[in-house]
């Protein structure tokens, strides 16, 4: 099992302006024994960790604040978006909707509930598109309201590997957390 990070150099978030994005790997002693794999993702004054899930990868993009984590098959990609949206408070179910079905145009919406996270309550939305008569393919957008904006969960996978996925994701939202970032006092010159 290869586990790769690229790990970007700091940039602005657009909205924040003072705030930056950034991520690398850190390792954990799991009380049972054993390490895991986790990924800190920096975004303004917090720590966003999360584990990466076994036998998935995770890319790092600065650009658009977001990280892919893809296993060796591709079949079932999870994603993580940072945004500066809402801080400390989650929109309507109506405005998840609207964004869920924004992002998969064509698709059509299936349910909206609450979920859990090792931070705290999240709200998810399902949607569904077609690729042909035959096949289609399912997206949870799980959404995370944190004090400096709207953390994003996305999983898709065609409905066959849908319920796979669902407890990969489930696993993974539940690693998820936020820490605030201490500051360290400056020390001035004499």
């Amino acid at each position: 099992m290869k586990i790769l990070c690229l790990i970007f150099a700091s940039c602005s978030l657009a909205a924040a302006g003072t705030n930056s994005f950034r991520a690398f790997d850190s390792y954990e002693v799991m009380l049972e024994g054993g390490t895991a794999h986790t990924l800190v993702v920096d975004a303004g004054r917090e720590h966003l960790v999360t584990r990466v899930p076994r036998g998935y990868e995770a890319t790092v993009d600065a650009g658009t604040q977001s990280v892919a984590f893809n296993e060796e098959t591709g079949s079932i990609p999870i994603a993580m978006r940072v945004t500066t949206n809402s801080p400390g408070v989650l929109p309507g179910d109506d405005t998840l909707r609207t964004n869920a079905l924004a992002a998969n145009p064509g698709g059509d919406f299936l349910q909206a509930a609450g979920c859990a996270t090792g931070y705290g309550p999240a709200r998810f939305v399902d949607t569904t598109r077609s690729l042909d008569p035959f096949h289609s393919v399912r997206t949870r957008h799980a959404f995370v309201a944190c004090p400096e904006g709207i953390v994003e969960f996305t999983f898709t996978s065609k409905d066959v590997d849908f319920d796979k996925g669902r407890v990969v994701f489930n696993l993974f939202l539940s690693s998820f957390r936020v820490e605030k970032i201490e500051q360290q006092p400056v020390k001035m010159a004499k």
